[in-house]
C-alpha cells in the first residue's frame, strides 16, 4: 500500500548535545537497521504496517553515530522520520505524522533498535515533546497522548519508563500550532541517571500511544538513553569526563 516516497534531509538534534555517555561500546561497521510500526483503529477496524531503515530512507554515518531520515504513506497516515543514534546507546528519534482519515483516530507508533550488549550495569533516562498543526485548515485540532503515557520506553522487551501522562494539545486558529511538552524521566544535565537492569541484549524500543484529529499533523522529538556504566577501571575515568563537562558549563 506504500505510495513511492520522496525523502527530505532534515537535520537531528545531536545526542551528544543531550547527554554524555560513557563510550564503553566498540564502533559498528555498518549502521544498525531501525525497525518501525504503525497501527491503530481497534477490533474489525484495526490496521498496521511495518517498515524498516534499510527499505526506506537514506542512512550515513560511521562507528559509533548513524542517521536516518526517510518518509513513507499509506491511506491511514503519512508518517516521516528523522533519527540519529548512538550505538553506547542512546537514541535520538523525530517523527511527524499526518492522520489521512475522515475521523479521530489512535495511533501508535514503536520504534526498535538492536545495539551491542552490556553486562556490568545501565543508567536510563527519556524525554519527549512535540508540536500539533492545523494542516487541514479547519481551525480545529485535536491530540491527546494515551492515559497511561504517551511514551513508552523498553529495554529487551521490558517496560523502563513511562512518561507524558494525560498529554492533550489543541489548535483553534486556521493553520496554527501549539507545542507541548517536554515531557522527561531520568535525564539530568549530564545524562541519564535512573539505575536500569544490570545486563542487556541491547534491544531498545519506544511506544508512542496518542490520538490525532482527521487532516492535522503532529511532530514528536526526543531521547531515550541507556547509559553503560564502565567497568572498575573506567570509572574514574568516566568520572573525570563528567566533572570537565560540569567545569567548561560555568
Amino acid at each position: 500500500m506504500n505510495r513511492t516516497n520522496k525523502y527530505v534531509a532534515i537535520p537531528a538534534a545531536s545526542l551528544i548535545g543531550l547527554f554524555l555517555t560513557s563510550a564503553v561500546v566498540a564502533d559498528l561497521a555498518e549502521a544498525p537497521v531501525i525497525n518501525m510500526s504503525m497501527s491503530g483503529g481497534h477490533g474489525s477496524g484495526w490496521w498496521g504496517y511495518d517498515f524498516n531503515t534499510s527499505n526506506y530512507g537514506n542512512v550515513d554515518g560511521n562507528g559509533n553515530i548513524f542517521n536516518y531520515v526517510g518518509e513513507t504513506f499509506w491511506n491511514e497516515c503519512d508518517v516521516s522520520w528523522w533519527h540519529e543514534l548512538e550505538v553506547d546507546p542512546g537514541l535520538g528519534f523525530g517523527f511527524n505524522v499526518t492522520n489521512n482519515l475522515s475521523v479521530t483516530e489512535t495511533f501508535t507508533l514503536s520504534t526498535e533498535v538492536l545495539v551491542p550488549g552490556w553486562n556490568n550495569g545501565t543508567l536510563l533516562g527519556a524525554s519527549i515533546s512535540g508540536s500539533l498543526t492545523d494542516t487541514n485548515f479547519n481551525g480545529d485540532a485535536q491530540l491527546s497522548g494515551s492515559q497511561d503515557g504517551l511514551l513508552s520506553a523498553y529495554l529487551d522487551e521490558t517496560q523502563q519508563l513511562l512518561l507524558g501522562q494525560d498529554v492533550s494539545a489543541n489548535v483553534d486558529i486556521i493553520a496554527g500550532s501549539t507545542a507541548f511538552g517536554p515531557y522527561m524521566a531520568g535525564l539530568g544535565t549530564s545524562g541519564p541517571f535512573l539505575d536500569g537492569p544490570l545486563s542487556t541484549d541491547g534491544l531498545l524500543r519506544i511506544d508512542i500511544s496518542f490520538t490525532l484529529s482527521p487532516g492535522d499533523t503532529v511532530t514528536f522529538t526526543g531521547a531515550y538513553v541507556v547509559a553503560y556504566v564502565p567497568g572498575p577501571g573506567g570509572l574514574l575515568i568516566f568520572a573525570g569526563l563528567l566533572a570537565t563537562k560540569r567545569r567548561r558549563r560555568h
